[in-house]
């Protein structure tokens, strides 16, 4: 069935042998970034407690 598509046999020398697999380095842990996580906390934080706020005075004024 696939005999007219046979080109030819794979000479097994010709073939690149398997990379051995090295994992990529890590950068060493430093535990002075607290004040980035920080950071990170308020940037998320701080827009949701304006939107809460938001719509705490909203819901405020209209029961009024």
């Amino acid at each position: 069935m696939m005999d007219e598509y046979y080109v030819g046999d794979i000479d097994p020398s010709s073939v690149p042998s398997k990379p051995k697999y090295t994992p990529a380095k890590q950068a060493p842990y430093n535990p002075d970034k607290s004040s980035e996580f920080i950071i990170k906390i308020l940037q998320f934080l701080v827009p949701l407690l304006i939107l809460g706020l938001a719509v705490a005075v909203r819901y405020y004024t209209k029961s009024s």
